[in-house]
């Protein structure tokens, strides 16, 4: 028996969804008015899944899933002529119209109960987890080999997966999403795949349709290209032979990574350069902060599309080692990487101080920096960029 959760402070529609629930499965449902109640029944006993309503706003979905990580959940609005928040988007696993509750309830509770859940979506370490053990591979590689994917308007995003299993992703799609997708794909796939394939989709809680553009890589191996429905077919095709051709070196462990995405440029086309950071906190960054800051400097690089190869938050200085999209420089890694996680820590802890000293240092590498060269940038009076 599943147990199920309905935060909701209207008592009449309430007792409207748990009687239609009765009639679906015999489940084990509670309700709850506030968001103070759904935790501590949380921390009581975990539920399977959870209806939130949609005007209360998503920080719900941060409270909830801070007790409970793995909890699905559905958004509770009141008709499809809502509209529905972006920030939505990835973070809930089905949506629900109070309106069409009689004719959509069972599709929605089963669709929401199947999509894959990836416990902190947008958390790297979490999208890491993901990728399977492939001795040739690693997360950086497959990233960066989807990197070369031309994302705008028309294409969201780009997917890798062996069959329905997330393997590496890019773009707008966060790792909720994108291991959605390769659901779809690896499980509605024939035994004997063909080349290529196009179908719709759509995601809960996300605006519109996506097109789907499936191309089969080696054996199990599938590359997605998300884009929108009007999107051409050949600008999709022209896009994605490349990218499988990248991922099938990658596959049989022939990569060009260094030489063709990090430094220089390459027929004509600037590349990508490694940068080591280095710079210090006004005050020593206590220990409950590192693990915080370090994901929020992963998340950064997730989304400004930067691949990090070393990353070190400690006591007196943070440090790492930041392969930056083409165009971008040290000084635009550095800002982005310590204002970002700036901001990040000051909403998450509610706090005002500011974290870091004036300037930082920086090099084109693709090492880390020496303890040496470390201990010349920490001593007193050093000047920085």
């Amino acid at each position: 028996m599943e147990n199920l959760l309905i935060l909701e402070s209207d008592d009449k529609f309430a007792d409207t969804l748990v009687k239609a629930l009765a009639q679906l499965q015999s489940f084990a449902t509670v309700v709850v008015p506030s968001v103070k109640d759904a935790c501590l029944k949380l921390m009581e006993q975990s539920q399977a899944l959870a209806f939130i309503p949609v005007e209360q706003g998503d920080k719900i979905v941060r409270s909830l899933r801070a007790v409970q990580p793995d909890l699905r959940l559905v958004l509770v609005a009141p008709d499809p002529d809502y509209q529905l928040p972006d920030s939505f988007a990835g973070q809930v696993q089905g949506v629900l119209f109070k309106s069409h509750l009689d004719a959509d309830l069972f599709s929605v509770l089963e669709q929401a109960l199947l999509t894959p859940l990836v416990p902190g979506a947008g958390d790297p370490a979490a999208e890491t987890a993901l990728v399977a053990e492939l001795p040739t591979m690693d997360t950086a590689v497959l990233i960066a080999a989807l990197q070369q994917a031309r994302l705008g308007r028309l294409l969201q995003a780009v997917v890798f997966a062996r069959r329905s299993q997330l393997l590496a992703h890019w773009g707008e799609l966060n790792a909720t999403q994108a291991a959605t997708v390769a659901l779809r794909v690896g499980e509605g796939m024939p035994a004997d795949p063909p080349p290529a394939r196009l179908q719709f989709m759509h995601l809960p809680a996300r605006a519109g349709d996506l097109l789907l553009y499936t191309r089969r890589v080696d054996a199990d191996y599938l590359l997605t290209l998300a884009a929108v429905p009007e999107t051409p077919v050949g600008e999709l095709r022209a896009q994605a032979e490349p990218l499988a051709a990248s991922l099938m070196e990658a596959l049989h462990g022939r990569t060009v990574f260094d030489a063709a995405m990090v430094g220089g440029r390459e027929n004509g086309r600037e590349q990508r350069k490694s940068y080591a950071i280095v710079w210090r906190p006004v005050k020593p960054i206590p220990a409950a902060l590192h693990i915080p800051l370090r994901r929020a400097i992963e998340r950064l690089a997730v989304a400004n599309a930067c691949v990090i190869t070393h990353i070190a938050v400690q006591a007196e200085l943070v440090h790492l080692v930041v392969i930056c999209p083409p165009g971008r420089d040290s000084v635009w890694a550095a800002y982005l990487f310590k204002n970002g996680s700036e901001r990040t820590i000051q909403q998450e802890f509610n706090v005002r101080a500011e974290l870091w000293d004036t300037g930082f240092y920086a090099t084109e590498s693709a090492d880390p920096l020496s303890d040496a060269e470390l201990n010349i940038f920490l001593e007193p009076n050093q000047s920085t960029g």
